[in-house]
């Protein structure tokens, strides 16, 4: 078994602009320390992720990444030990504050590529129900 996790935000403002320019130049170098740390398995790349999102109705300020991990340790060390934590501990710089969970973690096997469509399915679970088996948050 392996774990998929959805992580989502709301841009201040869109991608190409100046204000977002630090946290766009460093999009590449962060998915690219994703894609080199122990436990990491697999993520839908970038057009296919910007295609999926608009087909969901989701505007070009929404940010999101699906990826699969080996366990929830090694996807929490990249997230907070790595320069991954450095950019999320300034997360209101870029981002608006939403309601809600920002981050779904759900079973996988590690073949699994889950889309957006599951992983918002998966979110909106963990809204109404809170942490089950099938969508949870970080686990304690």
């Amino acid at each position: 078994m392996a774990i998929a996790q959805m992580n989502w935000g709301k841009m201040r403002y869109p991608l190409d602009d100046p204000r977002m320019a630090e946290f766009s130049d460093a999009l590449a170098q962060i998915y690219a320390l994703a894609e080199a740390h122990p436990g990491f398995i697999w993520r839908i790349p970038d057009a296919e992720a910007t295609q999926q999102l608009q087909d969901l109705g989701f505007d070009d300020k929404t940010s999101a990444t699906v990826s699969v991990w080996e366990n929830a340790e090694t996807l929490k060390d990249y997230t907070f030990e790595t320069l991954h934590g450095d950019f999320l501990s300034r997360k209101h710089e870029w981002f608006e504050t939403v309601s809600g969970p920002q981050l779904v973690i759900w079973p996988v096997t590690t073949t699994s590529r889950p889309s957006f469509g599951e992983a918002f399915d998966r979110l909106n679970h963990l809204k109404s129900h809170g942490n089950t088996p099938e969508a949870y948050g970080w686990p304690n």
